[in-house]
């Protein structure tokens, strides 16, 4: 897959620059094509383009595959270049799905690959200066407290204190101050 196809649909992921898409089969190619090819740019442009031909279900579709793609990449040949963009493709795949009525899609995408992103902390901490290290691991273990909360199973809340331990040893590494949390 030619990664311009994929960086048109979402161009503020820069990191994705650095990924190998040579083994991406994405659904919908051809709309991916045409959507680069009418000079679109951006996720809200590439929902309305597909709107028009296919519907807006192929935006999902395509956000999945590229988290997966992702997500395979690191584990199976520990890819570093990936977990900057899975992280932010999860993210972006959390707001989609929510804001165009796909809540139980993300119910099943959170409980299925948010393992998948906790097992990413020791790299992100070892390789990102502190700032950087502190955010990633914040959000990650942000998402794994929701995890937590919806899914009454005892993996989520060991996937949680895996991220709250690898947080807190990040900031006092970094000496980074705790900031007070409030809890729902």
């Amino acid at each position: 897959m030619e990664k311009k196809l994929i960086t048109a649909v979402l161009p503020e992921i820069v990191e994705l620059e650095e990924v190998d898409f040579g083994q991406f089969s994405p659904p919908y190619p051809k709309l991916l094509r045409a959507f680069w090819e009418s000079g679109g740019r951006g996720l809200r442009e590439f929902q309305e383009f597909s709107e028009g031909s296919v519907g807006k279900k192929a935006v999902g579709q395509f956000l999945i595959s590229l988290l997966q793609y992702l997500l395979i990449r690191y584990r199976r040949f520990n890819e570093y270049s990936v977990v900057k963009p899975a992280v932010k493709v999860f993210i972006t795949l959390k707001g989609w799905l929510n804001e165009n009525g796909f809540e139980r899609d993300w119910e099943k995408l959170l409980s299925s690959f948010i393992g998948y992103l906790v097992t990413m902390l020791p790299a992100i901490a070892e390789r990102e200066d502190c700032e950087s290290a502190n955010a990633y691991l914040t959000v990650i273990r942000d998402l794994t407290e929701e995890a937590s909360r919806r899914f009454d199973s005892d993996y989520y809340d060991e996937l949680l204190q895996r991220a709250e331990e690898s947080l807190k040893e990040l900031r006092e590494k970094c000496g980074i101050s705790t900031p007070e949390r409030k809890r729902c």
